[in-house]
């Protein structure tokens, strides 16, 4: 009677043993070895990446810049019609020689002291206004006599007034063509800022799909480290066992070998996580040797819209798309002005002058420009054909191909938006329908992990039915893990594609890079 009670108690306590053991081993994290120079372990948020993203990123920077350049052509194009002034001044002398009455030749010289200016400003509808003044000190000599005698024959002064006006009729009439360079470059600035978004959109989803990468690296570590501690616990178990002569020791064979085994499986889920910090510090742009990455946190379980909803989302809100809006946009706008350089001229044009002369005093100069003693007018035209409208009709045509070109990308990417949103969907579902197999298929084999101990404590099993059904344990968290970061990403690709991570990073983005 004392020999079956014994080997009860014993079977009870090995199974008590057992389940400790297994409950201690999976909350077991993977800890760094404290060794010497060692890389020292940093524990990375979700947050954490997404600042770092949008902080380091170079193709975000990039596309930052592009936005600013597109910024800098809009400020040029308001300032394209300034205050212009010119001036210039001069001193000439000349000479010129003359034969007399009485056959002598004589020379007469001129000195001209001249200086002018002007204020001239261009609008947007083509008009041309421009003031001129102009002033000049004109002093000469002559011969006098038999002799030639330098003496001032005349020192005159001329002044002069002018009003310009210029008035385009064909080439270059309107505001339709003088603001046609501010209106492209302002719809070219709002497709580099939906650029700047959709960039952004997809450097944050690119750093985050790699963020959960690396959360399961290290939550595939956490597993087969439970997975070896328990093993190992189920060997020390053997082992005692063994010594009381329970199992033979080709048993406890079994559970070394089963633990050697599961140890190359922790090193290989060690270089798996070292590989996706890298590469995560890659894309952050911070790389460190003697740093490595994990990942901190657990993922969220957002609902899954409907495909109804997501089609909502993507029309209104999609980056691409509307990135793709203001591209044709800018198309239309160059192809309603495109060729007008090539166009028969056509100008009005006139002026009103005011002149004024003074011998020897600058006075009456003044006098007659201030009475319009010297009034004087021109009203014209000038008109300039090019003989040939071929290069007219190519440049129409190009600007024409190019806004149909946008035309058909905006449309082929909105007939992707029924696609993509059937996919991301059943991305989701597919997603989450393996992850909860894969959780029902824990709980069973956790049941069944649990019967074959027992029957193993009872003689009535084998180690290698026990590691199968652990090994089913094993898997079936691991397949959990990455069902649940299939679901992560496959949200990150819908909420990219509906704008939501555009919105969500949009007051982080730096105003300069």
């Amino acid at each position: 009677m004392n020999r079956p009670s014994k080997w009860c108690v014993a079977v009870c306590s090995l199974a008590l043993a057992l389940a400790a053991a297994d409950a201690s081993a999976q909350e077991a994290q993977p800890k760094p070895a404290a060794r010497a120079g060692a890389p020292v372990k940093h524990e990375i948020t979700e947050s954490d990446v997404i600042a770092l993203t949008l902080r380091h990123n170079p193709t975000l920077a990039s596309a930052i810049l592009t936005e600013k350049q597109a910024l800098a052509l809009v400020r040029a194009q308001e300032a394209r019609f300034p205050f212009v002034l010119t001036a210039n001044g001069g001193y000439t002398r000349s000479a010129s020689p003359a034969l007399q009455r009485d056959g002598e030749v004589a020379v007469g010289r001129r000195d001209t002291f001249s200086v002018s200016g002007a204020l001239r400003k261009d609008f947007s509808t083509g008009t041309v206004v421009s003031l001129a003044v102009q002033a000049s000190r004109n002093s000469t000599t002559s011969a006098v006599g038999e002799l030639i005698t330098a003496g001032a024959a005349g020192t005159g002064y001329l002044l002069s007034t002018r009003l310009t006006l210029s008035q385009p009729i064909l080439r270059g009439a309107g505001t339709r063509i003088g603001e046609a360079g501010l209106r492209a470059a302002e719809l070219d600035r709002a497709a580099a800022q939906e650029g700047r978004e959709r960039v952004a959109s997809e450097v944050v989803r690119d750093t985050l799909t790699a963020y959960w990468e690396l959360w399961y690296a290290s939550r595939a570590l956490g597993i087969e480290l439970a997975a070896r501690d328990l093993a190992k616990a189920e060997r020390d178990a053997a082992e005692q066992r063994r010594e009381k002569g329970a199992i033979a020791e080709v048993d406890v064979l079994s559970f070394e070998t089963r633990m050697a085994t599961l140890g190359e499986s922790v090193t290989s889920a060690e270089m798996l996580e070292m590989q996706r910090g890298l590469e995560l510090s890659q894309l952050l742009a911070a790389p460190d040797p003697n740093v490595r990455l994990r990942a901190a946190g657990s993922p969220s379980d957002p609902q899954t819209p409907t495909v109804a909803e997501v089609e909502k989302a993507l029309a209104a809100l999609s980056p691409e798309l509307k990135e793709l809006e203001a591209r044709v946009a800018s198309a239309e706008s160059r192809a309603q002005v495109a060729g007008d350089a090539y166009r028969p001229r056509l100008d009005v044009e006139g002026y009103v002058e005011l002149r004024g002369l003074g011998n020897g005093s600058v006075g009456p100069a003044f006098a007659q420009i201030g009475t319009f003693g010297a009034v004087g007018g021109y009203v014209g035209f000038l008109f300039e054909a090019p003989l040939s409208t071929a290069r007219e009709s190519a440049e129409v045509e190009n600007a024409r191909i190019g806004a149909q070109i946008a035309k058909n990308n905006l449309e082929a990417a909105r007939s992707r938006v029924r696609i993509v949103a059937v996919r991301l969907v059943a991305q989701l579902e597919a997603a989450e329908q393996r992850r909860a197999a894969a959780a029902k298929t824990v709980a069973i084999a956790e049941r069944q992990v649990e019967a074959e101990r027992a029957r193993f404590a009872l003689g009535a099993s084998t180690p290698l039915q026990v590691q199968q059904a652990e090994d089913a344990v094993r898997t079936a968290r691991l397949r959990v893990a990455r069902a649940t970061v299939d679901r992560v990403q496959a949200m990150l690709a819908l909420e990219h594609a509906m704008g939501r991570i555009a919105a969500r990073v949009a007051g982080g983005i730096p105003a300069e890079k």
